[in-house]
C-alpha cells in the first residue's frame, strides 16, 4: 500500500475534522473559514511547517500548535513562527498550544522589548483520560453515533491524564475506534489518531493505526489502486524487457542509454516500436521515438 497516498488523504481529512470542531472542544470565541497554507517560509526562504493553521470570520489568523514536550525555546519557535505569517499576510495571529499530560506549567509570555508576545495554553492533564476513556468505550458499544466533541476527546486520549502510559492509552483509541459501527465516525477517528500519532506517536502505534486504517473503506479503495497501478506497471516493464531482447537480438548490442530510456517509456511508445523494430536499418533509429 502507498502510504504516501494515506498520508495525504488522512491528514487533509484531518485537517477539515478539526476545523469543524476545535474551538467548541477549546472553548475559543472565534468562528473558522478555512484551512490556511501551513508551510511557512522566512525571509531567507527556510522552510517550516505549523501543526494547524485556520483563516477566521474576522480576518485573522488561528494558529494551533501540540507539545509532548516543554523546551524552553518553543515559545521563541512559536514567536517566529506567528511574525512570520504576520510578515507574509499581515493578519493578526492567535496561538493556542496543546500540551500533554506530562506538562503542567510552561511558559506563556515573552518580553523582548519592543515584541511583547504570548500565546494561550491548554493543558491536557486537567481532563482526565480514564473517565473519557470509559465514556467514549460505552458509547461505541452500544453503536451510538459520536458527536465532534466525542471525535476531538477519542483523539486526545493519548494526551489526557490517566493511569495507562501514553502507548497504551493510544492503542486503546485505536482500538475503540476500530469497533465503531458508523464509517464515518470511524473514518473521522481513525483520521485525527492518524494525525496526531503521525506527530508524536511512538512506531507500535503508528504501526498499529496503518493496519487498521488499511482496513476502512479508504484503506481499500487507496490498496486496490495500487494492486491495479502494479499490474499496469508490471505489464509495462514486461514489454519494455522484451523489446530490448529483441533489439539486442537484431543489433547484437545495445547502448545501456537506449536501455534506460526504453524502460522509461510508456506503454504506447514501446508497442509502437515493437510493431516497427523490423523497419530498423541501425540501432540509431531508435533515437526519433525517445
Amino acid at each position: 500500500m502507498d502510504y504516501n497516498k494515506i498520508e495525504d488523504t488522512v491528514l487533509k481529512k484531518a485537517m477539515d475534522i478539526f476545523k469543524q470542531s476545535a474551538v467548541d472542544f477549546f472553548g475559543i470565541d472565534t468562528k473558522i473559514l478555512g484551512s490556511a497554507e501551513t508551510e511557512i517560509k522566512d525571509i531567507q526562504i527556510n522552510t517550516n511547517f505549523v501543526d494547524y493553521l485556520f483563516y477566521t470570520e474576522d480576518g485573522n489568523y488561528l494558529h494551533f500548535e501540540f507539545q509532548t514536550t516543554d523546551k524552553k525555546d518553543d515559545i521563541k519557535r512559536f514567536l517566529f513562527y506567528d511574525a512570520s505569517l504576520y510578515y507574509k499576510e499581515k493578519r493578526k495571529v492567535k496561538t493556542v498550544v496543546v500540551y500533554s499530560a506530562d506538562i503542567d506549567n510552561t511558559e506563556t509570555f515573552i518580553d523582548a522589548g519592543t515584541i511583547k508576545y504570548s500565546i494561550e495554553a491548554v493543558y491536557m492533564k486537567k481532563l482526565n483520560g480514564d473517565e473519557k476513556l470509559k465514556y467514549i468505550s460505552e458509547k461505541v458499544s452500544k453503536g451510538e453515533k459520536l458527536n465532534p466533541n466525542d471525535i476531538l476527546t477519542l483523539t486526545f486520549l493519548p494526551l489526557m491524564s490517566g493511569k495507562e502510559s501514553r502507548l497504551k492509552r493510544a492503542l486503546e483509541s485505536i482500538e475503540i475506534a476500530e469497533n465503531i459501527k458508523d464509517n464515518e465516525n470511524k473514518l473521522q477517528c481513525i483520521s485525527m489518531l492518524y494525525a496526531l500519532t503521525d506527530k508524536f506517536g511512538d512506531e507500535i502505534s503508528k504501526k498499529k493505526l496503518k493496519e487498521v486504517f488499511s482496513m476502512t473503506d479508504i484503506g481499500r479503495m487507496i490498496r486496490e489502486e495500487g494492486i491495479e497501478e502494479g499490474i499496469e506497471k508490471g505489464k509495462a516493464e514486461g514489454k519494455s524487457e522484451l523489446l530490448i531482447k529483441l533489439l539486442v537480438k537484431k543489433f547484437k548490442k545495445l547502448p545501456k542509454e537506449y536501455i534506460d530510456k526504453i524502460r522509461s517509456l510508456p506503454e504506447e511508445n514501446i508497442e509502437i516500436i515493437g510493431t516497427e523494430i523490423f523497419d530498423f536499418e541501425k540501432v540509431s533509429d531508435l533515437e526519433k521515438y525517445f
